[in-house]
């Protein structure tokens, strides 16, 4: 008996323990995938606002996931979200960016001014804090539909896929959650409703989004900057003004005459304008287009168009490196070219040293008559 027992443990422990770390990893694996939507998300919105704290813990809350101001502001998931959302398989990253990306809607739109504003003043007037929550739900409803529509538009900017498995998640989080109706905050006939108006919104803007960067690769700027502009009537975000910023200026190139030493040298003089989302686009032949007596104002209402564009890109995110690039290449083709090199020089040295910062950097130091410094830089990139 002895003997088995040894025997038992001896081939037993090895499986024991195999089970115990699989089991430890799937335990730990919950708040690095929490963290990477997170970031990803918080990457989409591409706002100049500092992110929330994340805030992941372990014990189940009275709902899934919230955003609120205690001392800083901070989001927090709770893991047993992870475990519904992994009950959907393949959509369990989509599943979590609908959850996130609506909490991160409240954050970056200050939707909690009303609930922060009723929760401080119910100890010094009752009456009056009823009346506020009162409101406060009505208001809900509009913060509900703002952060279900914005939430779900970023997620799918971010890369995921929120559209097909929201109205399902929904209604999985109110039966693991239990979650009852509340007197101020929408039923959940109500939030079903505000879920599906949202979704059915922000699919149509997100694929005019996507149609947009389907006639900039087309050259169909008019198409390109009409798509742009109808997303940003109601999703104004650094992607759309980025994109809408590059689809007036490769406009203008198509009306562009290039210079006679911009021929002879071509790779030397093509501008990296970026799109986001996609690889960066050159001129290329397309420029070789004469403008008439009109076309010179045509160029510099684009492109001053575009100015304005990325200079909102700088300011909605300061740390986006291609808004500085497609703004020094709008500012050296409207001639402004201690403008553009200062644009660069802006960055930090490590995003000066990219491919594309060099290149536009190299222009501008040529048409300001910086010859040697232009040259040298040409040479670092073997043009």
């Amino acid at each position: 008996m002895e003997i088995k027992t040894k025997t038992f443990l001896k081939k037993g422990l090895p499986l024991f323990f195999s089970v115990m770390s699989f089991f430890m990893f799937g335990q730990n694996k919950e708040e690095p995938q929490i963290r990477k939507v997170f970031d990803q998300l918080v990457l989409a919105y591409g706002s100049s606002k500092t992110a929330p704290e994340l805030v992941v813990t372990k014990q189940k809350q009275d709902r899934p996931a919230f955003y609120k101001f205690d001392k800083k502001p901070n989001v927090t998931i709770d893991t047993y979200l992870f475990t519904i959302c992994r009950s959907f398989g393949k959509d369990s990253l989509n599943a979590l960016s609908v959850v996130i990306g609506h909490e991160l809607a409240n954050y970056y739109n200050e939707h909690s001014f009303c609930i922060d504003f009723a929760f401080a003043i119910r100890n010094k007037n009752e009456v009056f804090s009823k009346k506020v929550k009162l409101i406060d739900k009505n208001q809900k409803i509009i913060y509900e539909t703002q952060a279900d529509d914005k939430g779900l538009f970023y997620a799918a900017i971010a890369g995921y896929e929120p559209f097909e498995v929201q109205p399902k998640l929904i209604d999985a989080i109110y039966t693991q959650y239990q979650l009852k109706d509340a007197d101020d905050y929408p039923t959940k006939a109500q939030r079903k409703e505000i879920a599906k108006n949202a979704l059915l919104k922000a699919k149509r803007l997100y694929e005019t989004f996507i149609l947009g960067l389907k006639y900039i690769q087309e050259k169909n700027y008019d198409k390109a900057i009409e798509a742009f502009n109808t997303v940003n009537n109601d999703f104004p975000s650094r992607e759309n003004y980025n994109n809408l910023g590059v689809a007036k200026t490769r406009q203008a190139l198509n009306l562009y005459t290039p210079y006679s030493y911009e021929e002879e040298s071509p790779e030397r003089f093509l501008y990296p304008i970026e799109i986001e989302n996609k690889s960066r686009l050159n001129k290329e032949k397309e420029i070789n287009k004469y403008w008439d007596g009109g076309g010179m104002m045509e160029i510099d209402n684009l492109l001053r168009d575009a100015q304005k564009d990325f200079q909102e890109v700088i300011r909605l995110d300061p740390n986006f490196t291609k808004g500085y690039i497609n703004l020094a290449c709008v500012l050296d083709l409207l001639e402004n070219y201690p403008k553009s090199i200062g644009t660069i020089l802006e960055l930090s040295k490590e995003k000066q040293n990219t491919f594309e910062a060099k290149r536009i950097l190299a222009i501008s130091y040529f048409h300001d008559k910086q010859e040697n410094k232009a040259e040298e830089i040409w040479k670092q990139l073997g043009k």
